[in-house]
């Protein structure tokens, strides 16, 4: 009789540890998916388009699908300076888990709307993080990180060229936009570039599309020998402003923009490609996206840039291309 109460007792208590663990843990419980992070994004024009195509096939190489382990919420202001920082606000006041800012100008609007918030941000494609408050790259702190692309630096070396190009060259025509953030250095920097090369530098300052027109005409009446582009919405996003008195007046031109320089009707152009940069920006995107802060991840370089000349314009031009320069082109436009 005694034996038969513990068998009994004993099956009470499997019963009992059985319905306990049932009712902690359901067996056919549907497991709720991960809800995918939401990535605020601020440009500043659509030439950092080419960016975010970039950034997500990095992030499609670390395995993330875009709308299961992650969402992107573009704001574009399309070059108008003002407009980006109210939607820096916006993006801020949104809340997402972490922004990404494309341009120093996005970045510099980002960095002061979400000062208060301090929401991880990975700056991409920014020319000067000094700009930003951040003087230790390798420690930057606070709440930002990211990749630089420094045109301006690079821009002595787009001029060495036109120089090669044109040895009797004596006058760069430039257009500028003074409401830029980086236009003292900019100035700066171009000025001392030209100063070693021999040239003058001729200033055109644009704030509006509106202002460009008159600016190339008044550059081809001051006979400049050259023209050459600064990294600024207003200014590379009207390409098609620019381009045409350029041919016209057979003034040779070096841009920056590699997606669209040369095939926007640019001579040449020596800088960065802009998806390989998203690229570069999506791994430590992907860091931060893991837990880790902005301000433990060390600012990187974007180092890889492109010299591409377009011959047939060269020809059309009467312009020719010495030998130099062709062999140090990544790629060479015939047609």
């Amino acid at each position: 009789m005694q034996s038969k109460k513990t068998v009994f007792i004993i099956i009470l208590a499997i019963i009992a540890v059985v319905a306990l663990i049932l009712f902690v843990s359901p067996p056919f419980k549907t497991s709720q998916p991960a809800t995918p992070k939401r990535i605020g994004v601020l440009t500043a024009s659509d030439l950092q388009l080419a960016t975010i195509e970039g950034i997500r096939a990095g992030f499609k190489e670390f395995g993330l699908t875009e709308n299961k382990d992650f969402v992107i919420e573009l704001r574009n202001p399309k070059g108008d300076l003002n407009l980006v920082k109210t939607m820096a606000t916006d993006i801020v006041v949104s809340k997402p888990d972490l922004i990404v800012s494309v341009s120093t100008s996005a970045s510099s609007a980002m960095k002061e709307a979400d000062d208060g918030a301090k929401i991880p941000v990975v700056a991409v494609d920014v020319g000067n993080f000094a700009q930003l408050g951040v003087e230790n790259i390798q420690h930057p702190g606070g709440f930002m990180t990211g990749v630089i692309v420094d045109n301006v630096v690079t821009a002595p070396k787009r001029m060495e060229i036109l120089k090669t190009l044109l040895p009797k060259l004596k006058t760069v025509g430039i257009l500028a936009n003074p409401e830029n953030v980086s236009y003292g250095n900019v100035i700066k920097i171009y000025e001392e570039a030209a100063g070693r090369l021999g040239l003058r530098a001729l200033w055109y300052n644009v704030t509006k599309k509106e202002d460009i027109l008159a600016a190339m005409q008044k550059m081809i009446r001051d006979d400049a020998g050259a023209f050459m582009t600064v990294n600024d919405a207003v200014i590379s996003g009207n390409s098609n402003l620019i381009v045409p008195p350029l041919k016209q007046a057979k003034i040779p031109s070096i841009d920056f923009n590699v997606e669209r320089g040369v095939s926007s009707g640019y001579l040449m152009v020596y800088g960065a490609a802009r998806f390989d940069v998203g690229k570069q920006g999506a791994r430590m995107i992907y860091k931060v996206m893991q837990g880790e802060k902005p301000g433990d991840i060390p600012v990187e370089f974007f180092s890889a840039l492109t010299f591409e000349i377009n011959t047939a314009l060269a020809r059309e031009m009467d312009v020719k291309i010495p030998e130099s320069l062709l062999l140090q082109a990544s790629k060479v436009y015939n047609q």
